[in-house]
């Protein structure tokens, strides 16, 4: 990892700067792998986990709450983070070499987050991750409120999203959640596709899970990505999805996830209704049955027909 994910050209070898830069390097690729070493193993006995499965294949999914962590796990958890965002160059190594970083630093724009992990667990490795963000609000206020705390997405696109989503009835922030760093262990790549996708169903099911258990129930989920990737995702268990339009995100550059609105395509923020009651307890159902198709692709694909899930659209 270079100067380029940030300047865009390498230094002169032999300069300070190429100096700097091979220093820099050195600190990322130790730092990464120090972080293909962790291990979460234990994790499930020490935390108190809000959701647990264990596959007889080892395949362990859980969610745990950040007021439940022990802080080892934290900075395991939010070292694995900061290692794919390195990787995908979605964070700055430039930030993370002058910070001497090892973990991705607490959020101070949410609340309570969750954890949402696919993890081996003899060896504790983390295969595949999401987590969830209440707000930093206290009392609960109108979401169209302007004193109601932003959420990460909205900071950084600068609006107040439901100022553009229209609902139908009041709705509060402590009703919605941000979804964020869906991520993966590069090595699950490599791995069959319908391992891949039968892990992509048993973190849903967790996920939705949690979800259901939650006081207030969330009613919404909101978040950014590219619209080809992370977006269309969700249209796969989530039936409306509003992706708002015309936004020009950015970051500090001094911000560790600075690159993120650099590196990738245009990223769009959404808003997507998240289903309740009966609805969400069918959507659960619908995840176990296509976890249990012998053939993990038709399981999946009658999961999407179900859902039905489409992208609305509203441009600012």
């Amino acid at each position: 990892m270079t100067s380029q994910t940030v300047t865009g050209a390498t230094p002169p070898a032999g300069t300070p700067a190429a100096a700097e830069d091979a220093r820099r390097a050195r600190y990322v690729a130790h730092m990464l792998a120090l972080h293909d070493r962790m291990s979460l193993a234990g994790l499930a006995e020490q935390a108190d986990p809000l959701y647990l499965t264990r596959r007889p294949d080892g395949l362990t999914v859980l969610a745990v709450p950040q007021s439940r962590l022990p802080e080892r796990y934290r900075l395991a958890i939010y070292g694995f983070r900061l290692a794919q965002y390195l990787r995908s160059r979605f964070a700055s190594d430039r930030v993370a070499f002058a910070r001497g970083l090892f973990a991705e630093p607490l959020g101070t724009g949410h609340g309570e987050e969750i954890h949402v992990i696919g993890m081996e667990e003899s060896a504790g490795a983390i295969l595949r991750y999401v987590s969830v963000i209440a707000t930093t609000d206290t009392a609960p206020l109108p979401v169209t409120h302007p004193d109601r705390a932003p959420f990460p997405c909205e900071v950084a696109h600068g609006i107040n999203l439901f100022h553009h989503v229209p609902l139908d009835e009041p709705v509060t922030g402590h009703e919605v959640w941000e979804i964020k760093r869906l991520m993966q262990r590069p090595s699950q790549r490599d791995t069959s596709p319908a391992l891949r996708l039968r892990l992509s169903l048993e973190l849903m099911l967790g996920f939705y899970t949690v979800l259901s258990g939650l006081s207030p129930q969330p009613r919404f989920l909101v978040g950014d990505g590219e619209e080809g990737l992370a977006v269309r995702r969700l249209t796969r268990s989530l039936q409306e999805v509003t992706v708002i339009e015309g936004t020009r995100p950015s970051l500090p550059e001094d911000d560790l996830l600075f690159p993120a609105y650099v590196e990738r395509a245009v990223v769009k923020p959404f808003v997507a209704r998240v289903p309740r009651g009966t609805e969400l307890d069918r959507l659960v159902h619908w995840l176990e049955r296509a976890l249990d198709a012998s053939n993990p692709l038709a399981g999946f694909q009658q999961l999407v027909g179900r859902v039905g899930g489409e992208i609305r659209r509203v441009r600012i």
